[in-house]
């Protein structure tokens, strides 16, 4: 799946002009790739949860996620937002 330059300057600028500092869980609907959640997790201890509707989009993302140090932080979740159901909160 391809990745834009837009998706990269975007993910760069929200890791480092965000304060994430009090935030301990993060959600991202609709994460594709898993680009922006792995820029967050180079930048902060965040544990983040990715929430992709298209089978492809979060196939790509798993592959992504395992190949990188930050696999830990980070789980795909494959499905609809509307049937997504979580314990967790979220910051």
């Amino acid at each position: 799946m391809k990745v834009c330059t837009d998706a990269c300057l975007f993910g760069a600028w929200i890791a480092k002009n965000t304060e994430w500092d009090a935030a301990k869980r993060g959600l991202d609907i609709g994460g594709g790739t898993g680009l922006l959640s792995l820029m967050l997790a180079q930048e902060n201890a965040l544990s983040i949860d990715i929430v992709e509707i298209n089978e492809q989009a979060a196939t790509q993302a798993n592959e992504n996620i395992e190949k990188s140090p930050w696999k830990n932080q980070i789980h795909v979740i494959h499905s609809a937002l509307q049937d997504f159901h979580s314990k967790d909160k979220y910051d």
